[in-house]
């Protein structure tokens, strides 16, 4: 579980400095939409984070599935949407849905564990 709670620690801290880009330099060098899609990104990452530090405080095999899906779902979500706002490109479009997906299940994977 010590993997897990580095990560959640780095997922936070990306999404924190993702919230704070898009306050200060980004807010001018973005379009609306682009940087709305940045702030949406910057909190389901910074949810998923403190999911998985959370989780990193449980033990048993299902929680350690349940904390890799959420923060893997929330990598893979909201690294698309980074990528889509911050490039333009449309071509990471199809990992969002994965990640989310992801995301989910591995919410659904949380219900079932042991606290």
């Amino acid at each position: 579980m010590r993997l897990l709670n580095i990560f959640a620690a780095l997922s936070g801290l990306v999404a924190l400095a993702m919230l704070v880009a898009a306050a200060h330099p980004l807010r001018d060098a973005l379009a609306p939409a682009d940087l709305e899609r940045v702030k949406l990104a910057a909190f389901v990452q910074l949810g998923a984070a403190c999911a998985g530090l959370a989780i990193a405080n449980r033990s048993g095999r299902l929680n350690a599935i349940a904390g890799a899906m959420i923060l893997s779902g929330a990598l893979l979500f909201a690294g698309a949407l980074y990528a889509i706002s911050l490039t333009g490109s449309q071509t990471f479009a199809m990992i969002a849905p994965i990640g989310g997906s992801t995301l989910i299940l591995g919410w659904a994977v949380l219900t079932f564990a042991k606290p």
